[in-house]
Parts: structure tokens; C-alpha cells; sequence
């Protein structure tokens, strides 16, 4: 099943009303288990190979620090939600990926989806490039990443 969703690239966070971030700490072991950190919270979340989680169960502290250890690659990121519009979250990277600001417009349509305008303060649409899901960004290495960041920044 597609997601009713499309990205956005942005600069900063500047002059965005934004709800207090939610702190995401993800680690993929394979492309079909993740596991991350939500604040105090650890989880683990299988994916089916269109990146859609179809099990998402918590684990223990100490599971989760055994299998971090198994791990090909780390994001952490923070998540926003737009207080004037409840549809948008914008993801804000660490580390690695930082620089990264993503904007997530959500839909429960397609009509929605294909109708829907992008806000004068969203950059370029980042849909259908590396840069638009945790599981392809975490296959780039930090040069491939600078590079397909730089293709959409500043334009």
C-alpha cells in the first residue's frame, strides 16, 4: 500500500509554530527491523518491503542496547509537529545527517494528496529522492548524502 504522503525540504525552523520535539534514536539491523528510542521508550518495528511497518512491538532497555550493537546505521532525528495544521510534522536530523530539515504532509486521500498546494515556506518536494525515508537515507554514506542535500537546498 502507498503512503499518502509527500516531502518537503526546508532550511530551518525558523518563524515555525511548532509543538515541543519528540526525540527519535533509530537504528536499522536489516531492511526489515528497525528499532528505535522515542524519548524514554523502546521499540522494535518490523517493515515490509515498501518500508510500511506491519509489527511494532516495545522491548526492553537492555534488548535494544544488544541490538543497536547489530546495526548498519544510526539516525537521530527530532520530531516536530506544525500546530496550524495537523497533517505536517517536520523532521529535524543529527549527527550524520544533519542540515536535514524534512516536512511530512500527511493525507487520508488521494484526491487530497494530488490537489494539495505546498505552503509558501516549504522548499523543494523531496518525495521521490533518498532524502524522503529513514531507510534510504541510512544507505548513504556521508558524501552521497552532502551531495543529494545540496541538490535540493538553496534552490
Amino acid at each position: 500500500m502507498r503512503k499518502l504522503t509527500r516531502r518537503f525540504i526546508i532550511n530551518s525552523l525558523d518563524n515555525l509554530n511548532l509543538s515541543k520535539p519528540i526525540r527519535y534514536e533509530r537504528y536499522y539491523i536489516n531492511d526489515k527491523i528497525r528499532i528505535q528510542r522515542k524519548n524514554n521508550q523502546y521499540q522494535i518495528e518490523i517493515l515490509d518491503s515498501s518500508n510500511n511497518i506491519v509489527e511494532k512491538n516495545d522491548i526492553l532497555e537492555n534488548e535494544f542496547l544488544n541490538l543497536k550493537e547489530k546495526a548498519y546505521s544510526e539516525i537521530i532525528r527530532d520530531s516536530y509537529l506544525l500546530l496550524e495544521d495537523s497533517r505536517i510534522s517536520i523532521k529535524k536530523y543529527l549527527g550524520k545527517y544533519k542540515g536535514l530539515y524534512r516536512v511530512e504532509v500527511t493525507f487520508t486521500s488521494i484526491e487530497e494528496e494530488n490537489m494539495y498546494i505546498k505552503d509558501s515556506w516549504m522548499g523543494q518536494e523531496i518525495t521521490n529522492s533518498p532524502l524522503a525515508f529513514d531507510i534510504y537515507l541510512s544507505k548513504l554514506s556521508v558524501e552521497e548524502f552532502k551531495k543529494e542535500l545540496k541538490k535540493y537546498l538553496n534552490k
